[in-house]
């Protein structure tokens, strides 16, 4: 019975802090946004000399509790967010937006699209 918990115990402890660290730098929370206003643009050039075009944009995101906040978002892509789009955002409280994923104004929740709607 020692030997069997000797290999549980810290077994248990090593997946417990790994769901935890990971929870910690990869986690967040959903929040809902649509995007109304064209982001901030600009240019630049990576090291090797390549040009790209970054679209920053202020949102106002709710969760599924209709609770209000404001994220950013900073984007390196060949075209802005679509006018009007709904998006899912995954929100880390250390690292702000961390990914996000347009979805149809079905799929926001309630309370959300009633916020954003207003």
């Amino acid at each position: 019975m020692k030997k069997i918990l000797s290999f549980v115990i810290p077994f248990a402890l090593l997946t417990a802090g790994v769901w935890f660290g990971y929870n910690y730098y990869f986690g967040g929370k959903d929040y809902y946004t649509q995007i109304t206003t064209p982001g901030e643009v600009k240019t630049g050039n990576f090291n090797t000399g390549e040009k790209y075009t970054e679209y920053n944009y202020t949102q106002t995101a709710f969760d599924t509790k209709g609770e209000k906040t404001v994220q950013k978002l900073r984007e390196v892509r060949d075209q802005p967010l679509r006018i009007n789009a709904y998006l899912k955002l995954k929100v880390n409280t250390r690292k702000g937006v961390l990914s996000w994923e347009e979805i149809p104004e079905n799929k926001v929740p309630k309370k959300a699209l009633d916020q954003i709607t207003k």
